[in-house]
This record gives structure tokens, C-alpha cells and sequence, in this order.
């Protein structure tokens, strides 16, 4: 009967979050159309991705509360846990599918966006069918599957989607003297840096810490969620590169664009010296981070003694090839010297 009230509660939070999503999306399409003057110049897509992206405002300032003592409790030892912690985990699951499923409605040409907002559901199931004992037992897991809810759903999404929005209208916003959108757009940039380097490291860093547990419950199995951990953490890389090269592209562009306005020109080089915190070594830093985590990600598969053992193998493979390589070479001597005699 517990099983029963529990997945009923979880589908009764998904579809009060869905209908509230669903909600402020047509409220925000609505408001977009009446105030903002480039709103009918946009694909239909677009429109909608934006109006969405609205909608699940409400859902990250949720999961923001529900998820930062999670996080910043991610190193205590897990007899700390408690169950509320662990129904805190799963109705911060429960809110995300409920948003991320109206957010699935929306037509993405990035496919591995797509598999990025399939997360909700996933962990919503994962920790409902394995760490919902409500004991100190749930923590190691849920631990760290809900720092990616805190970091992507809240921080890094929140900011991704004040990127996105002004990405949109850039042609307009970018040019306009009057306008300050571009200036918070090169603000925004660091702001997504800053939340993958933590996102992206405190992944990893937990695995590494919580080592001997995490092997001790998946084995080699481990393996798939370390490839779920690469794909999801590669994307962030991937997309805050996505936004850096955009910006320089961009401001080059305009630069060297005879039709574009002094104005224009003038506008954009103003807010780029003004931008202290956009460095010309920040392409190098972030390839030097990316390669850092990657490191921490191959300590991490070092620990299992894989790596150790393939070596050992292979060394012993070679080893062979040699020998026996000696053996006929000594062989061929041998029979030479004979043939001489």
C-alpha cells in the first residue's frame, strides 16, 4: 500500500508541476506577442521553445531550494541522511519530470538536448525503484544524482535559458545603442563557466571520494553510469564552448561586416573592452579545465585497477610475442650453423 501512496504521490506532483508549466508557457507566449515587437519574425519552433523555457521557471526556483542542502551536504558521512532527505530527492524528480515533460514537447534540433531533458523521468525512476528505502542507505546515489538536478536544472539551466533568449533576438537587441542585452549576455558567459566547472568537478570529485562505495554497489557494472556521467558532462562542455565561440564570432563579425553601422560597431567594441571578465586567454582556460576534469575522470576509472590489469596483460601478451620471436630467431641460428658445419 506504501508503494502504491508513494507512485501515486510522484504522479500527482508531475501532473500538478506539467499543468502549472503548461500554464505559464501560454501566459508568457501570450505576453511575448502583445510586448515584444520581434516576437512574429521567429520560427514557430522557437516560439515555442522560448515560451517553454518560461514555463519551467517556477520548477528551477523550486529545485533550487529542495537540492542546495543535498549538494552542499554531498561529502558528510551518509549516516546523516534521513528520510526526508530522500522524499526531498524524490519530489525534486517528481518537479522535473512534471516540467521536463512539457519541455519534451518542443521540437530541438540539438538531439542531445533532447536526451538531456529525458533525465527527469529516468531519475525520477531510478531512485523510485532503487534508493526509495528512506534509510541512510538512499544517500550515496541520490547524492549524486540530485547534483545534477541542483546544477543543470537550476543553475546552469536558468542561465542557459537567459542565454538562449537573448541569442534569439540578437539581431535587434545586439545592434540597438539603447540596449544593454549584449552587455548581459558577455556578463551571463562566466556565470555558465563557473557552474560547469563546479558541475562538472563535483561530479566527478564525489565518485572519486566515494569510491570504495560506489564500487562496492555497481562493480564493473559502473561503467554505464560513468558513460552517462561522460555524456552528460560533456554536453555542458560542450555547450559552454558553444557560447564563448559564438560571442567571438559574433563581435568579429560585426566587426568586419561593411554593411553594419559605426554605431553598431562602436556599441559592441564599447561593451567588449568594458568586459574584464571575458580575457583573451579564456578559450585556453576552459580547454585547460575541460582536460583537468578529464583527468579526474580517467582517476576515477584508474581506481578500479581495469587499467592496471589490461596493462598487465598486454605486457604479458607481449611478452610472449618476444620470446617466442627469440626462440625461432635462435631456432633459425641454430639450424644456419648447423648447415655450415
Amino acid at each position: 500500500m506504501a508503494i502504491s501512496t508513494t507512485w501515486v504521490h510522484d504522479l500527482a506532483v508531475v501532473s500538478v508541476v506539467g499543468l502549472i508549466t503548461s500554464i505559464v508557457r501560454s501566459s508568457a507566449r501570450t505576453y511575448f506577442e502583445q510586448t515584444i515587437s520581434e516576437w512574429p519574425k521567429l520560427d514557430e519552433a522557437v516560439k515555442s521553445r522560448l515560451a517553454v523555457e518560461v514555463g519551467v521557471i517556477p520548477s528551477r526556483i523550486v529545485l533550487f531550494y529542495l537540492t542546495l542542502p543535498v549538494m552542499l551536504n554531498g561529502f558528510s558521512p551518509t549516516e546523516s541522511w534521513t528520510a526526508s532527505d530522500t522524499a526531498n530527492s524524490l519530489l525534486s524528480c517528481a518537479i522535473l519530470t512534471g516540467s521536463y515533460i512539457i519541455d519534451l514537447t518542443v521540437t530541438r534540433n540539438d538531439k542531445a538536448a533532447t536526451l538531456h531533458h529525458m533525465m527527469g523521468p529516468a531519475l525520477l525512476l531510478w531512485i523510485r525503484l532503487s534508493f526509495s528505502s528512506f534509510t541512510s542507505s538512499d544517500a550515496l546515489l541520490c547524492r549524486l544524482l540530485i547534483q545534477f538536478v541542483f546544477f543543470g536544472a537550476t543553475i546552469s539551466g536558468a542561465t542557459t535559458t537567459t542565454l538562449v533568449f537573448l541569442y534569439q533576438f540578437r539581431k535587434t537587441w545586439f545592434r540597438s545603442s539603447a540596449s544593454n542585452a549584449y552587455f548581459y549576455f558577455t556578463l551571463l558567459l562566466p556565470v555558465l563557466a563557473l557552474s560547469t566547472i563546479a558541475s562538472t568537478f563535483y561530479c566527478t570529485t564525489y565518485l572519486l571520494v566515494w569510491f570504495e562505495e560506489v564500487f562496492a554497489y555497481f562493480g564493473h557494472w559502473g561503467y554505464l553510469p560513468l558513460g552517462w556521467v561522460l555524456v552528460e558532462c560533456g554536453m555542458q562542455w560542450k555547450w559552454l564552448m558553444w557560447f564563448y565561440n559564438f560571442d567571438e564570432w559574433y563581435r568579429n563579425t560585426t566587426y568586419d561586416d561593411p554593411k553594419e553601422s559605426n554605431e553598431t560597431k562602436q556599441h559592441m567594441a564599447t561593451v567588449a573592452t568594458a568586459a574584464w571578465w571575458l580575457p583573451k586567454w579564456r578559450f585556453a582556460a576552459i580547454q585547460l579545465l575541460a582536460a583537468a576534469w578529464f583527468v579526474t575522470v580517467l582517476g576515477a576509472i584508474w581506481r578500479t585497477g581495469d587499467i592496471q590489469y589490461l596493462g598487465r596483460k598486454m605486457a604479458g601478451i607481449a611478452s610472449n610475442i618476444w620470446n617466442q620471436g627469440l626462440e625461432v630467431r635462435y631456432d633459425v641460428l641454430n639450424s644456419q650453423k648447423h648447415q655450415d658445419l
